[in-house]
């Protein structure tokens, strides 16, 4: 069985002839290359190299083209400020208010922004690993891409508050059309990376955690608009063999439920969520993936750490059943030690857990 045929099985729930394996490792495979963020995230020739180079020394089942979150962003017009080897980060919104959001039109993924980094990037590690290895392309979820455009991440958040605080219709409904055009703008996206050969659909919201906002904003504002995106993406996902994917950061229990709802194949789950609470929660409606502490045991710890570590994820959601991917919780630390990100993928691909009949 390919690399690829047990990511995909896993995904789709299905037992696979082992635990794949899939940290969330892109600016790391730019570290590990020697390849200085400013340079990396915007030339998907040398993306695709360091993962190459990334996948030669660590044997994952898929592969992984990300680095930061503004490539769609910028397609509308931001500005970022881009430090020579550190993740960039937002210096100026597409507009100043919320009111002006009318003037913004969906970008062209093929023209715009650096969204055609990541297509090649995706494109050339396609034709590189054909059907062997799995391929997975980013995706800025809906609400995190929305709190670029109008006024930043923090003005962002104040105008839901103050709609709600103050019952404000007339921006709600602002911030209603601010999200459908986030959410178009995925799909636009998504619809392009699928077209250059990634095996896998994602919306990373990482705003929608709930260190940032209540489970009553993500039901109102975050949920219909990520399951819009599912709802439009699976069909086609699905004609190409390729999977969906939801990844929220930080401890999510109190709106797993509604997550698994969206409609993603895979919920991506942070290390601050026990993985046996989470398969309970989703109940057994999505395959999950998770979810090693990106900093206290993949970067901090030791093989032996991130070995018992990975076994625990493992165990906690009998992964020899089917339906689990063992990933990082988060993104990997650019300095993580190569030794422990071996020890996650050899610690998956030696799993030898039991099934109620006794068998693999």
């Amino acid at each position: 069985m390919t690399s690829r045929e047990r990511f995909l099985l896993a995904a789709q729930k299905k037992i696979p002839d082992r635990v794949p394996a899939a940290p969330y490792n892109g600016n790391f495979g730019a570290a590990l290359a020697g390849i200085p963020l400013s340079k990396y995230n915007t030339d998907g020739k040398l993306m695709a190299e360091a993962h190459i180079r990334t996948w030669e020394l660590l044997g994952h089942d898929v592969v992984v083209a990300q680095s930061d979150n503004y490539y769609i962003a910028q397609g509308f017009g931001c500005v970022i400020h881009q430090p020579e080897n550190l993740t960039p980060h937002l210096v100026k919104p597409a507009v100043e208010r919320l009111e002006e959001i009318d003037s913004l039109k969906v970008p062209d993924p093929y023209r715009d922004g650096r969204m055609p980094v990541y297509l090649e990037a995706v494109h050339l590690l396609r034709k590189h690993f054909g059907k062997d290895v799995a391929v997975r392309g980013p995706g800025t979820g809906p609400f995190s891409l929305a709190s670029y455009l109008a006024g930043g991440t923090e003005n962002f958040l104040m105008e839901i508050a103050t709609a709600e605080m103050e019952e404000d219709k007339q921006k709600e409904e602002l911030l209603f059309r601010l999200m459908e055009l986030s959410s178009d703008a995925l799909i636009a996206f998504l619809k392009a990376l699928l077209e250059a050969g990634s095996d896998v659909a994602q919306a990373g919201d990482s705003l929608a955690s709930l260190s940032m906002i209540s489970p009553a904003i993500y039901e109102k504002y975050v949920y219909p608009f990520e399951k819009k995106v599912f709802t439009t993406i699976n069909p086609i996902a699905h004609s190409k063999g390729a999977v969906t994917l939801l990844h929220i950061c930080g401890d999510t229990r109190k709106i797993l439920p509604l997550m698994a709802e969206t409609g993603a194949d895979i919920l991506e789950i942070d290390s601050q969520v026990d993985l046996s609470e989470a398969k309970v929660l989703t109940k057994g409606k999505v395959a999950l993936m998770g979810n090693l502490d990106p900093t206290e045991v993949l970067f901090r710890g030791t093989p032996e750490k991130v070995r018992a570590a990975s076994e625990a994820c493992m165990r906690a959601v009998q992964a020899e059943k089917g339906g689990f991917i063992l990933g990082s919780g988060c993104e990997v630390v650019m300095q993580s030690p190569v030794e422990n990100l071996k020890a996650m993928v050899e610690a998956a691909h030696a799993y030898k857990g039991q099934s109620s009949s006794g068998e693999r």
